[in-house]
């Protein structure tokens, strides 16, 4: 594709947390000793109770969310394919889960010295305090930051060797752009499929018991899905538009059999258009 590198960046998100666990080597040769066995496991501490840092791994998880929801498989290391169109929405969202995850930690830090004086009595002869990190030290064990790259111009390459390899080379890796484009795409396909067959499937089961949020995904993806379209592909614009018809209250379609009816034929019929490009 011409212009890549204008419609679209590689992102990643790194985060760090402390793991609060720690291998014991005493204890599991104690164990094993109890067991007369041999290389039966390892005992690993909880040096803090696991629900003290819960707050902080839901905020985590939450982040990597919200980098999968905004953004398309690209390569196989991490990075994922940002399209500029969805860049300033995407930079807003995860500010306000940085803010929340710092003011998370802000919080364990803050009462580190007493959690570990808890563990004293809770490990008891299983306590040693070179376990723990200082306070200052344990600071530097979150993180949470965002990387940006810009996606290399085809166009651009320069290499020092002989033109006919330098156009082989420029040749695969066009073709390597292109498999992972299409994999992008095929990516918003199978969002689109996921979220709509799973209401093919509520609404055509008898007395079916769900959620709003089987309405709520629709209308999360036809928020989302026309940013992350950075090839402005029209059979996916179509498809989208033709899933504004889906959005109705979750409530009518729990009490309206005929409207149950006919949202689960719409439902199907946009599948079926999805199935075929998903299958070309």
């Amino acid at each position: 594709m011409k212009n890549l590198s204008e419609r679209a960046l590689l992102v990643n998100i790194k985060i760090s947390q402390w793991s609060a666990r720690k291998y014991d080597k005493t204890v599991s040769h104690e164990i094993e000793k109890t067991h007369n066995a041999h290389d039966a496991g390892r005992f690993n501490k909880n040096l803090i109770k696991e629900e003290e840092l819960s707050a902080i791994k839901k905020v985590a998880s939450a982040t990597r969310t919200l980098l999968y929801d905004n953004s398309l498989p690209w390569g196989d290391n991490g990075d994922r394919l940002l399209p500029t169109s969805n860049y300033f929405e995407f930079l807003n969202q995860f500010s306000k889960y940085k803010e929340d995850f710092n003011s998370k930690v802000d919080l364990f830090i803050r009462a580190y010295p007493s959690l570990k004086e808890e563990a004293k009595a809770r490990l008891n002869g299983m306590f040693r305090e070179q376990d723990y990190p200082s306070h200052s030290d344990m600071k530097r064990k979150f993180s949470m930051d965002m990387t940006f790259m810009p996606i290399s111009n085809i166009s651009d390459f320069r290499l020092n060797v002989d033109q006919e390899e330098v156009d082989n080379i420029k040749s695969n890796i066009e073709a390597e752009i292109y498999q992972r484009i299409s994999d992008a795409t095929k990516n918003i396909w199978s969002r689109i499929r996921d979220a709509v067959q799973h209401m093919v499937e509520k609404l055509k089961e008898h007395d079916a018991v769900f959620r709003d949020s089987l309405v709520n995904n629709i209308e999360d993806l036809i928020e989302t899905l026309p940013r992350l379209n950075f090839t402005g592909d029209r059979d996916i614009s179509n498809v989208i538009e033709n899933m504004k018809d889906l959005i109705v209250d979750p409530d009518d379609l729990r009490h309206d059999t005929r409207l149950r009816k006919q949202k689960a034929d719409q439902a199907e019929a946009i599948l079926s258009t999805v199935g075929a490009f998903l299958n070309c």
